[in-house]
Order: structure tokens, then C-alpha cells, then sequence
């Protein structure tokens, strides 16, 4: 396993430069001068000419991409040309915050796919299928910030009460109950996309493995229902799943774009969105970057997941 593991470490690092190249790219590609940025209102050539040397945007592109690169590796993303913080330390002071709610987000997209699903996979036909597949269109046409506007509207003013308020946030470690509160609503919004994609592809693949043969030998050998589908059809059919859900792992920073916006929650998905327009070039770079490798972890992670799962298949070898 570790020497797999390491194989693929390897094999991730061509794939990280280019990633690199990519978001170095898309920022110097930019028809925003990096330069008129960071001076803020100031106009003097001379300045300006100071602040190009002192970025390196003099040098030619490949030099100014190994300098970037060379800087990367050392962890310094550079400063926000906002608030001349490093990119890094506003990135780490976000980022529990998306975590919390991308992880509150899969929690409920998984538990309600897993139950939903299998129900309404075994109850083919039935009511409860018929409502599944209806939640399901509905989360597959619902955009995130139509629902979350729609969510703001019906819990925090029109139900008697407010039982959830309609956005902000407290850390967990000051108060647990009203950090609870303010995660529900950004959470549900998060989670009802990929909840549809979860519960459809549990339902049909609980569909495809209830026709092999081990279940019917399963059956036919006298297990309950319950034995049948929990001990022998559930698993298999969750290796399709991993590989949905091992890809929302990666996603849950873009996910978090909107629905931190909506919401107010101090995540880097709302970081980003306010250095877009203020043209707050590294600290984009960086979200950028994370997310990229969020991708390539979560990637990894699915892969020795597999093997879990499945036994014929040992870290990328396929057992006769």
C-alpha cells in the first residue's frame, strides 16, 4: 500500500506543474496590470516602474513563473494587494471555516443519499421511490443561490421564530449551538446538489447489483432482506459512489463559492469572490492552487479507498 502510495505521489507531480503553469497563467494572461493593483490610486510612471521591479514583472514570463514557482514551494503564495496580508496566512484563517461547512455539507448529502437511496431502490415503484426521484430532479434543477436566497426568505422570516439565522458566523470553540444554528442553511444549500447526483447513483446501482447472481444465491440460501442488502448489495454498489463523492471532496471549495457568499460565511470560496472584483490577483492564485489540489488528494484518497471496498483490486492490480 505505501508503495502505491508513493508511486502516485510521484505520478502527481507533472500533473502539479501544470497545474502551477495554469494558475500562473490565468493571472498574467489577465488584461489588468498587476502593477496599477498594488499602487492602489497612484499613477506616477516612476512608481510604477518601482512596483514592477520590486514584483519581477519586468522579467520575462518563464523567469517570473520559476521565481513565482520557487516561492510556492517555500509556502509564500505572496500578499493580498488589498490588505498586504500573505496569501497564505488568509487562506489558513478561511479555511476551517469551509471545511466545517463542505464537511457538514457531505455528512448530509451521504447519510440522506444512503438511506433515501437504498429505500427506494429495494421499495422499486413504490411511493417512496417516486419522492426520491422527485428530490432529485428538484436538487438537479435548483441553483444553489436560488435555494439558499429561498431558505434566508422561509426560516429566518417567514417561520414564526427565526430558527435559523439568515447568515454570518460564530466559531464553534465560542458557542457550539449558535455556530449549529448559522451552519444548518448554508449547509442544506451545499449539500442539496450533490445529494441529488448521491441519491440517484445509489438507487440505480443497488438496481444493477440486486440482478447478479450473489444476491440471488443470497437469497435463495434463506438471508433476510436486510442481510441481503446491507452485507452483500451495498457495498459493491458503493464503488461507483466513492468515486462521486471522492470528486465533491475535491469540489466542496468551488461549491462553497456561492453559498458562502449568500450566506456571509468568512470561507476562502468568499475570500476569492471578493478578490475577484478588486482584481486581488494572488490571493485568487491561491484559492486557485488549493482547490487544484484538493482535487489531487481527494483523487488519491479514492483510489486507496477501492481497495477497501473491493477486494479484487489490490492498489491498482486487479485480483484474478
Amino acid at each position: 500500500m505505501i508503495s502505491y502510495i508513493l508511486r502516485r505521489l510521484v505520478l502527481m507531480i507533472p500533473v502539479a506543474l501544470l497545474v502551477t503553469m495554469g494558475v500562473f497563467a490565468i493571472a498574467r494572461l489577465s488584461p489588468a496590470d498587476p502593477a496599477l493593483v498594488f499602487a492602489g490610486e497612484e499613477r506616477d510612471p516612476a512608481v510604477l516602474a518601482s512596483i514592477r521591479r520590486e514584483l519581477g514583472l519586468d522579467q520575462p514570463l518563464p523567469i517570473q513563473y520559476i521565481a513565482w514557482l520557487g516561492r510556492a514551494l517555500q509556502g509564500d503564495l505572496g500578499r493580498s494587494f488589498q490588505t498586504q496580508q500573505p496569501v497564505l496566512e488568509a487562506i489558513a484563517q478561511r479555511l476551517p471555516a469551509t471545511f466545517e461547512l463542505g464537511i457538514a455539507a457531505l455528512t448530509i448529502s451521504i447519510t440522506l443519499a444512503l438511506v433515501i437511496g437504498t429505500l427506494s431502490a429495494v421499495k422499486r415503484n413504490s411511493v417512496v421511490d417516486l419522492l426520491s426521484t422527485s428530490v432529485t430532479l428538484m436538487g438537479v434543477s435548483f441553483p444553489s443561490f436560488f435555494l439558499g436566497i429561498l431558505l434566508i426568505m422561509l426560516f429566518a422570516y417567514v417561520v414564526p421564530g427565526r430558527i435559523f439565522p439568515p447568515g454570518g458566523f460564530v466559531p464553534i470553540t465560542d458557542d457550539p449551538g449558535e455556530n449549529l444554528r448559522r451552519l444548518v442553511l448554508p449547509a442544506i444549500t451545499l449539500a442539496t446538489g450533490t445529494l441529488a447526483v448521491n441519491l440517484r447513483q445509489v438507487r440505480s446501482s443497488l438496481l444493477d447489483v440486486f440482478g447478479q447472481e450473489y444476491v440471488r444465491t443470497a437469497r435463495a440460501k434463506g438471508l433476510g432482506e436486510r442481510a441481503v442488502v446491507v452485507r452483500h448489495a451495498l457495498k459493491n454498489a458503493l464503488i461507483p459512489v466513492v468515486t462521486l463523492i471522492g470528486i465533491q471532496i475535491g469540489a466542496i471549495i468551488e461549491g462553497a463559492f456561492i453559498t458562502e457568499t449568500i450566506f456571509f460565511w468568512p470561507g476562502i470560496g468568499r475570500l476569492a469572490v471578493q478578490a475577484i472584483p478588486s482584481q486581488d490577483y494572488p490571493v485568487v492564485q491561491g484559492v486557485v492552487l488549493i482547490s487544484a489540489f484538493s482535487f489531487m488528494v481527494s483523487t488519491l484518497l479514492v483510489d486507496v479507498l477501492y481497495a477497501w471496498i473491493d477486494p479484487r483490486i489490490s492498489y491498482g492490480r486487479v485480483r484474478d
